[in-house]
């Protein structure tokens, strides 16, 4: 186990480079756009390249949607992700019936490729997840190894995926315990952590060592914004909670409207598209996996007033995203709302404190890791993964004990996921 998570680790962070580089590239076919630049090169663009971009993407994806039909995905075809590795981590059936076979993966992959190329409002770690997990099952099905060595090789490609996506080898571990093998002893995380770790390694590497997302230092924090971090918990977690309802509800929604005008669901991304375009003329920075308006806002570039209208945008944009079934997942979307609510409260607590630069960063920080816990209900991923991107030990505690205290009131407090919700929640 100890060589194939080495093996596992090179190959699924060798995968997840690859999609990243062929999402940049999509980008350019799109919008002929710099890497990592696609809002700036919107907001240059005239109005109706805005909306062909989109438009052209949901027509791609519609014919990949039904290609996929023809694969046996069934009649409401739609992208694979975190969520469908975790609802069948326990390995029953045959591997077409737990959505691991390698064909699905990379269709799937190819899929998001394009959404998130042509302005899809989503990230690409859920489905890097998924093809991490895909791979990583293959050397256990080659060597006929038992259920819980397969089990271990799942844990060890979410990992992989996530350290290799995030730049972030602790919190794909502490996810894979989290999400994946929930049984499993801490002592036992080893070869885990051994691939997480590999996957990280070789993904620095391949980009000379960029973090994912450029978050500035937040310098010296002062006491008081820790105590008044508390009392934002609750806002945090209420928009946060908000956004992950709206977008659990409203793929139902679109899905049973199909049905009650008789659309084929294959054929919804292209008007999603259409819907995408118009977004785009109004709020640019919704489109797209968004890491770079997310670091403009930490960075203090946004004013107070615009980060919570850009919430909100993205959260219209990402509901569409995800309705219209165009690939990718609502993770990148979640850091984005919780670093764009997060920052206008650390705009506040920093005026009020005479420290508003380092209390933006620093209440960025905290709903990311606020939404994130909520997301995936993983606070510990969460507030581990806020000390990686960060690399403040005083921001990583913060944004523990903060996803804990929103993790535990939304578990106590919030009504259950319904029987008919999406895939965002429905491992909760």
């Amino acid at each position: 186990m100890w060589v194939l998570a080495v093996l596992v680790g090179l190959t699924v962070a060798f995968a997840v480079v690859m999609l990243r580089v062929l999402v940049a590239y999509a980008e350019f076919l799109a919008f002929q756009n710099a890497a990592g630049r696609l809002v700036s090169r919107l907001a240059e663009m005239d109005w109706w390249q805005r909306m062909l971009g989109p438009i052209v993407g949901g027509a791609i994806i519609a014919i990949f949607l039904r290609i996929g039909i023809s694969m046996g995905w069934g009649p409401a075809p739609r992208v694979f992700g975190l969520s469908d590795v975790v609802q069948h981590r326990r390995l029953r059936g045959t591997i077409r019936s737990t959505t691991l076979a390698l064909r699905d993966a990379f269709w799937s992959a190819v899929i998001t490729i394009v959404s998130l190329g042509y302005g899809g409002s989503a990230g690409r770690e859920e489905t890097a997840a998924h093809l991490g997990a895909s791979i990583a099952m293959l050397p256990g099905r080659l060597l006929g190894l038992d259920v819980a060595a397969r089990r271990m090789l799942l844990g060890m490609g979410v990992a992989a995926a996530i350290a290799a996506a995030l730049h972030a080898p602790i919190a794909g571990v502490f996810l894979a315990r989290e999400l994946v093998l929930r049984r499993l002893r801490l002592s036992a995380l080893g070869p885990v952590a051994i691939a997480s770790l590999t996957a990280w390694l070789v993904a620095r590497t391949q980009f000379d060592g960029r973090p994912v997302i450029e978050i500035v230092p937040a310098g010296v924090i002062i006491p008081e914004l820790h105590f008044s971090a508390v009392l934002a918990v609750p806002i945090l977690a209420l928009f946060a909670w908000g956004a992950i309802v709206v977008w659990t509800r409203t793929p139902v929604m679109a899905a049973a409207a199909a049905s009650r005008l008789r659309v084929p669901l294959w054929i919804m991304p292209f008007p999603g598209g259409i819907l995408l375009g118009v977004v785009a003329l109004a709020f640019p920075q919704a489109l797209g996996i968004g890491y770079e308006p997310l670091a403009t806002g930490l960075d203090g570039k946004y004013s107070a007033m615009l980060m919570p209208v850009l919430a909100l945008a993205k959260i219209a944009a990402t509901a569409i995203t995800l309705s219209f079934r165009w690939g990718g997942g609502p993770i990148a979307p979640t850091l984005y709302v919780g670093a764009m609510i997060g920052s206008t409260l650390g705009v506040v607590a920093g005026t009020i404190f005479g420290d508003a630069a380092a209390g933006q960063v620093y209440f960025g920080l905290l709903g990311m890791a606020v939404a994130l816990a909520l997301l995936l209900d993983a606070p510990f991923t969460a507030g581990v993964l806020a000390l990686e991107l960060s690399g403040s030990p005083e921001i990583g505690a913060a944004s523990l004990g903060c996803a804990f205290l929103a993790a535990m009131a939304v578990r106590r407090l919030a009504p259950p996921a319904p029987a008919d919700a999406g895939p965002t929640l429905r491992w909760r």
